[in-house]
């Protein structure tokens, strides 16, 4: 695996895919979590009225992002520039400022989930949406078990069941919350890729071992015992809508065409 940014890509892309039933384009667009301007690129494309702000917590995530940016034929013809705020995930985000929030793999990076929801929540107008990806609760678990067979124990608390995904989305300012999930395998050669990946994928941070050295330690010993290693990513795809908050002793009341 040569392509840093191959996984992201390909959950950009089919999420992109998801958006062609949206009858209003978004005018604004905050993109949580830099890709390489992956993202960005395919929203334009679809969407290219909107404007686009970027936040991530990982400097050099928006380093590569900027350095992809400055050398593309978009920034040369439109000279236009996209604005980017170094920041933890949970940092106020611009209130009621977007019509959309698209974060591709940033929840990896999360310390606790339900906080990042309610500040996404906040940042996006009433009706805004939410597009997102993840990984499951079943990431990694063959080689967490192999891990717990060698003493090392692994929690992954942000990443957790689509179902519960969907729960909390519900209860941290969100409505018609929709999860669904993929599989993806994997076949590394050498030890630092399967590394690298575990970095660029956000991976590195979620996963906390009982023993960080000592499971590094033991993933080389497989590399070496085994000539390389594959392991299973569950990928879950989501969106929802900003709830809209509605003044003390006011409900919202739909009128819906009969058929």
């Amino acid at each position: 695996m040569t392509d840093r940014w191959q996984i992201h890509r390909l959950l950009a892309e089919e999420t992109d895919q998801r958006l062609q039933l949206l009858r209003t384009p978004p005018q604004s667009v905050l993109l949580v979590g830099a890709d390489a301007d992956i993202s960005r690129r395919l929203l334009a494309v679809r969407f290219p009225q909107a404007a686009f702000a970027e936040y991530d917590p990982r400097a050099d995530f928006l380093q590569a992002a900027a350095k992809v940016r400055g050398g593309g034929l978009w920034q040369k013809l439109t000279r236009k520039t996209v604005p980017q705020t170094c920041q933890s995930l949970t940092a106020p985000l611009p209130e009621a400022a977007a019509d959309m929030l698209w974060a591709n793999l940033s929840l990896p990076a999360a310390g606790r989930l339900p906080e990042v929801f309610q500040n996404w929540a906040r940042a996006l107008k009433p009706d805004g949406l939410l597009f997102f990806t993840h990984f499951g609760r079943d990431t990694l678990e063959g080689l967490k078990g192999r891990l717990k067979n060698l003493g090392i124990a692994c929690e992954t608390p942000t990443l957790i069941d689509m179902h519960d995904l969907g729960d909390m989305l519900a209860d941290n300012g969100f409505y018609d919350p929709v999860t669904d999930t993929a599989k993806l395998e994997l076949t590394y050669r050498r030890a630092e890729m399967f590394w690298q990946d575990m970095a660029t994928l956000g991976l590195e941070n979620a996963l906390r071992f009982s023993d960080p050295a000592a499971a590094r330690d033991a993933v080389s010993a497989l590399f070496a015992d085994e000539g390389g290693l594959t392991v299973t990513l569950e990928t879950v795809y989501g969106h929802a809508v900003k709830k809209r908050v509605l003044p003390q002793g006011e409900n919202l009341v739909r009128f819906y065409p009969r058929g």
